[in-house]
């Protein structure tokens, strides 16, 4: 019975598998027509391949599971256009264009699949900046493989000639890879959608939804020039509305701007094909991937910003910014730039300022009206050695610089130190060459501040604020390597209070915390070199580390401690030693060689302050690394 039931839900497995993969095949098979009939500029040319979107999505979210659907899709999706070539295949040529496209669908979001799993690991893709980095890397590059194999398929079998392979190479690649990068995400986005979350900012969903909709109607039917009032806009929806709605914008755009271009409408209608084809999909492919990168930058801030505020549990950080973008519009450029919060400005291939906002104007210490023709050196001449190199590259890679933290000074306020969080972001001409730089400028000083502050904090023990253990651990590791190289003699001190539980328990624990507290202070007072530490090393135990000092320099020192110690005069009427606190101190010098190990240097002292212990506490007990001499 059991063996029967098992069969059973076996067999309800394989049809459900079999029905889901006959769905994906028509679905396919559909998607394939659409993309023919809505995003083929004239010549037949596909300015975005739909097909590449539903695989990619399908392989990551369902696994290979999905490849007898693919290829099943794939042969009876192209099988007609195949048969419409002229001069017609033949039967041979036709199964193995056939077999190869359909084996270069499935390989094409594999390879994407695999690179996303391997080097994004265990990370939400579009929420991390590293894992869409890493997303937009693979989305680009499968195509690059599947276009130079199917390609070199075509170019064997005779239907593209061998002189026209790098421009087929090039649409088969591009039209893949904005799939990939337009579509995908918005579709992987999409099972997180509920109906609760659409209910958060409903109306300014709606209101933003119906004003993208009117700039796109307005840009790719009516032949205004407002394709750049979509940046800000989109910049809008990721800092409020989050990532899945930002996508489902840029999609919709992407979709107006390939339907309408492809059957002549807009301002990205030129001369011939091949241009139309170069201006659409650098608009759409800038756009997708500025909105991915900037939702992951968001989401990164604010995971950041809520740890924070979690770990200091006094930081109330909230951060308001507007939207802001470049266009070519004079006018609507300065209206978004004046009322952008964040620092924004646009400069050209001299690196002088074309536009700037009030706000970076500001934090610059001068007027827009200043800035406009001047250099970025002139305005900047002690930040300019750390900002130009990132004009350059984006100038000469086209590529934006993300995220750059850059510290220093600006004219407004000299003597401080500021940070601010830099993107460089590359704006291309007609030629599709980049011949100016935007930057956003964000400042981070304070979210650093807190930063140095917690690192400070890390390495302070929070009675005696003196350095802890681990800070001292660190230091003699580098002080160590440092004596090696110049053959210098390194000493440490231990001391360590005697009779302290005693004292605890006749005193209490908070005049036990305050005798800490004053020995640590004395100990700190007797340190007058910069290069050397003092520490806690363990409850009533303090470590003095000395560099460049010998055994008499150490012992000198020791001394010094010890007397002070006695100075202080601390009460302490349980001690079998005096009526007041003293210290036990052992003290250890060494040249450190490669040949020896710095525990051995800790070790040694330890053995000393047992020995001081051991002859009666309230002394010293000096000894040699190598135990050559000991002194009393």
């Amino acid at each position: 019975m059991e063996f029967q039931t098992g069969h059973w839900l076996l067999d309800q497995k394989i049809n459900k598998l079999i029905f889901f993969n006959l769905g994906i095949a028509i679905a396919y098979i559909v998607i394939v027509k659409i993309s023919f009939e809505f995003t083929s500029l004239p010549g037949n040319i596909a300015s975005v391949w739909l097909p590449a979107a539903m695989t990619l999505t399908l392989v990551i979210s369902q696994g290979i599971r999905v490849f007898p659907g693919i290829i099943l899709g794939s042969i009876f999706g192209i099988s007609k256009s195949l048969l419409e070539l002229t001069p017609p295949l033949s039967i041979f040529n036709f199964i193995f264009l056939n077999l190869i496209c359909a084996g270069l669908n499935c390989l094409q979001p594999f390879i994407t699949h695999y690179l996303i799993q391997r080097f994004a690991r265990g990370q939400n893709i579009f929420n991390h900046v590293n894992a869409v980095f890493i997303f937009i890397i693979a989305a680009i590059f499968s195509p690059a493989v599947s276009a130079t194999i199917g390609i070199g398929a075509h170019c064997l079998t005779g239907v593209i000639n061998w002189n026209n392979y790098s421009i087929s190479w090039l649409t088969w690649w591009s039209a893949s890879a904005l799939g990939h990068l337009i579509f995908t995400p918005f579709l992987l986005l999409f099972k997180s959608f509920s109906k609760q979350k659409f209910q958060h900012c409903r109306i300014e969903k709606l209101f933003l939804l119906t004003i993208f909709i009117l700039i796109a109607w307005l840009t790719f039917i009516k032949n205004y020039n407002l394709e750049y009032i979509f940046l800000p806009l989109l910049i809008w929806s990721v800092f409020r509305l989050g990532n899945l709605f930002s996508n489902l914008l840029v999609s919709l755009v992407a979709i107006v701007a390939i339907v309408a271009t492809a059957n002549g409408y807009g301002n990205f209608v030129k001369n011939t094909p091949h241009e139309s084809l170069v201006i659409l999909q650098s608009f759409i492919g800038v756009f997708s991937i500025t909105s991915l990168i900037l939702s992951a930058v968001v989401d990164e801030k604010r995971v950041a910003q809520s740890s924070l505020e979690k770990t200091l549990n006094t930081l109330e950080l909230q951060v308001r910014e507007r939207t802001a973008a470049l266009q070519q519009s004079e006018a609507q450029l300065d209206g978004f730039f004046s009322s952008a919060s964040i620092g924004m400005s646009i400069v050209d291939e001299q690196l002088r300022y074309m536009r700037i906002n009030e706000v970076l104007a500001e934090i610059n210490g001068t007027s827009v009206a200043d800035h406009l023709g001047k250099t970025v050196q002139e305005i900047l001449p002690n930040l300019y050695p750390a900002i130009e190199p990132f004009y350059k590259q984006v100038l000469l890679t086209g590529k934006p610089f993300l995220n750059q933290e850059i510290t220093g000074e600006v004219p407004s306020q000299p003597g401080i130190k500021l940070t601010w969080l830099v993107s460089f972001f590359p704006i291309f001409n007609m030629d599709n060459i980049p011949c100016r730089v935007g930057v956003v400028v964000i400042d981070i000083s304070d979210r650093k501040k807190i930063e140095i502050q917690l690192q400070k904090q890390a390495r302070i023990d929070g009675l005696t604020q003196i350095a802890n253990r681990r800070y001292f651990n660190e230091i003699f590791l580098i002080e160590w390597q440092r004596c090696i190289r110049n053959q210098q003699p390194l000493a440490l001190i231990l001391c360590d209070v005697d009779y302290f539980k005693p004292y605890n328990d006749t005193y209490g624990h908070p005049m036990g915390d305050e005798c800490l507290i004053q020995i640590a202070k004395a100990l700190s007072e007797n340190i007058q070199r910069s290069t050397d530490l003092v520490a806690r090393y363990g409850g009533e135990e303090f470590v003095v580390l000395l560099t460049n000092t010998d055994a008499e320099g150490a012992l000198h020192l020791a001394n010094m401690i010890r007397d002070q110690i006695h100075k202080l005069n601390i009460a302490h009427k349980n001690s079998l030693v005096s009526n007041h606190i003293t210290v036990s101190i052992g003290v250890c010098v060494s040249i450190p060689t490669i040949d020896k190990q710095p525990e051995q240097l800790i070790g040694i002292a330890d053995q000393a302050l047992y020995q001081a212990k051991q002859e009666g506490r309230d002394r010293i007990i000096i000894k040699m690394m190598d135990n050559e001499s000991v002194l009393i």
